[in-house]
């Protein structure tokens, strides 16, 4: 018979200062997801991107939850980039008017 595994939760008190957080990033629109950032074998780092108008912080759940604090902490405290472009969207080039 397989057991289950317990999820990991850390202190009522680091639990307390994430859910702060995620309420300061809620306060200025920004979307927390806890993932697995993971893909084709290669480990992820999470970060602040934009998608479908709106800012998304990604955060690698298998971090302990002081690195998570940190992680989301240091991204809140630093100004949004302005809009897409200042993210990384795809920017249309600007036509040549010479032609």
């Amino acid at each position: 018979m397989r057991s289950k595994r317990r999820k990991q939760t850390g202190s009522p008190r680091l639990e307390e200062k994430r859910s702060a957080l995620e309420a300061k990033a809620a306060e200025k629109g920004v979307q927390i997801h806890y993932d697995l950032l993971e893909a084709a074998g290669l480990k992820l780092k999470g970060g602040i991107c934009w998608v479908n108008g709106g800012y998304h912080i990604f955060v690698d759940r298998r971090k302990p939850l002081t690195e998570q604090i940190d992680f989301i902490e240091d991204h809140l405290n630093r100004p949004l980039p302005e809009g897409p472009a200042a993210v990384g969207e795809a920017v249309p080039e600007a036509q040549d008017e010479t032609a």
